[in-house]
């Protein structure tokens, strides 16, 4: 069960709903406490349910890295700047479905364990990156390429967290 794949269902809601029924009782992410990730007990989720949830966070962060490098060729002038607003859009949105995937605390892929041990400043650096991220959607509904090139060095702090949270890739043979 792929839940991308669902019309008119994102990312998010997928792991509000799947985290509402691991929790019971219909709690949704928003509503669990953001100093700790979500209780979902992971012994309780089917292999396929694990493996679902790391492939939808996966490519997340995937679409992620898409809309940053296509906004660094707008910021650039390489891509057309009448994607500027759709794109950061795109990135605002995605910043938020990111921490909510993150918050089910489902360890896998290529996150290191201490996001989870560390889950405060792992936490942190989430919020950090939803707050960048809808500063520049903000700044991208202005149309104004200067304005969103001028934050988006604060804004964007995607290597400080990977750098401490993710694993390498591992080279392909």
């Amino acid at each position: 069960m792929t839940f991308m794949n669902k019309p008119g269902r994102t990312l998010g809601a997928a792991l509000a709903a799947l985290a509402a029924a691991m929790i019971g009782g219909g709690t949704s992410l928003s509503a669990v406490e953001p100093a700790a990730p979500a209780a979902v007990d992971v012994s309780k989720l089917s292999k396929n349910e694990i493996e679902t949830l790391i492939y939808e966070r996966q490519q997340l962060m995937i679409q992620i890295d898409k809309d940053s490098e296509l906004l660094g060729e707008i910021v650039a002038g390489i891509a057309p700047a009448t994607k500027l607003k759709e794109t950061t859009a795109a990135l605002a949105r995605d910043a938020k479905e990111s921490h909510a995937a993150f918050s089910m605390k489902v360890p896998g892929g290529r996150t290191k364990p201490e996001a989870w041990s560390n889950w405060a400043d792992f936490s942190k650096r989430l919020d950090a990156f939803v707050a960048g991220a809808e500063k520049i959607a903000k700044l991208g509904e202005t149309g104004s390429v200067p304005a969103v090139n001028d934050v988006l060095g604060d804004a964007m702090t995607c290597k400080g967290c990977h750098e401490l949270y993710r694993e390498p890739k591992k080279p392909t043979t």
